[in-house]
């Protein structure tokens, strides 16, 4: 196994990849999910988390967890991108687990924490600091969430508060990815105590490097457009010749290659940067990483022709994932535009 993933990494990549290939293929899955509107299989979620045990791989082994960290996160992160599965693991395992590791007390994360690890809640993050006409836009699974964790800005602070999803009024919006639960949220008071209140920085940094983990996805994502890709000009004949043969295709398939590996630098970099390192890293990776896996499943589509505009071929639900995870958290260019003022010094 290659720098920075042990032999440990790579059984944790083969078993994730054989249960979710096996996922993928079970009765048209995407499609299914796509239509049916839910935008997620609770089912397979079920088995992948508690039977599996992968709900538990970046969870600190204090709280129940494999304690895998980081590294561990990006191996299922970039599975779940290659096969789309459906699931609540980044809003769950990545957004509310680490907000609730890096600022609830010790009884609250042995709590959350442990139930999260043994795959028995979903938790739902929603971030009240920005509303839209009353609602907090972009809330990933609330729709089937146990709890929703509210950050709330308060004087001096963010209050985290985590309450029954029942509390809140939940919408589930469409959007063009129908294989990702995307709601907004209101509410009429809040019927609890805040479980902690941190300062706006510090909520900000944890925030950013758990909502970085989304890079991991992109780059699996991006492995499969290529990956696809690949099969069919190798498979696809014209003028006697495979079309991997011609020479526009070769270059448009090494430009993927580039892109994609590029990506793939930058999202480890960001797994294994140091503290001091995180917010460099994490604005790289984001810029770096949602705009080629767009870049990559756009081609993708290119070099298959009339066939990868078709409903039943599966290029465009990548497509889609990739445009949505471009935009989740701001553009590219605004995360380039935060990295130069980082870098300089400046405000902005």
């Amino acid at each position: 196994m290659t720098y920075p993933f042990s032999d440990e990494h790579q059984l944790i990549r083969d078993s994730a990849r054989g249960w979710l290939s096996t996922w993928y293929d079970a009765a048209a899955k995407l499609p299914k999910i796509y239509d049916g509107g839910l935008g997620v299989d609770l089912a397979a979620w079920t088995d992948f988390a508690v039977q599996q045990g992968f709900a538990a791989i970046s969870i600190p082994e204090a709280y129940g967890g494999a304690g895998l960290g980081q590294l561990g996160r990006a191996v299922i992160m970039e599975e779940i991108g290659y096969h789309l599965f459906a699931s609540p693991f980044f809003s769950t395992c990545c957004l509310a687990a680490d907000l609730i590791e890096a600022f609830a007390d010790e009884a609250t994360k042995a709590r959350e924490l442990e139930a999260i690890a043994q795959g028995a809640q979903i938790i739902a993050f929603a971030d009240a600091r920005a509303l839209n006409a009353g609602r907090v836009t972009g809330v990933l699974d609330a729709s089937v969430a146990d709890k929703i964790l509210l950050a709330v800005p308060e004087a001096n602070a963010i209050a985290l508060y985590l309450l029954p999803a029942g509390q809140f009024d939940i919408v589930q919006n469409k959007t063009m990815d129908g294989l990702r639960n995307h709601c907004s949220i209101a509410y009429d008071g809040l019927e609890g105590d805040a479980f902690a209140r941190c300062a706006a920085p510090d909520f900000d940094a944890v925030l950013r490097v758990a909502q970085t983990a989304l890079v991991h996805e992109s780059v699996g994502g991006a492995q499969r457009c290529l990956d696809i890709t690949l099969d069919y000009t190798a498979q696809r004949v014209q003028f006697d010749r495979p079309i991997a043969s011609f020479q526009a295709v070769k270059h448009r398939c090494a430009d993927m290659y580039i892109a994609l590996e590029s990506a793939r630098s930058a999202a480890l970099y960001f797994a294994v940067a140091e503290a001091h390192e995180a917010q460099e890293a994490s604005l790289i990776a984001r810029g770096w990483c949602h705009e080629s896996y767009f870049k990559v499943a756009g081609d993708a589509i290119q070099l298959h022709g009339g066939i990868g505009f078709t409903w039943d071929y599966p290029l465009h639900y990548f497509f889609k994932r990739a445009r949505h995870n471009r935009a989740l958290y701001g553009s590219p260019q605004s995360d380039y535009l935060q990295l130069a003022h980082y870098l300089t010094g400046t405000d902005g």
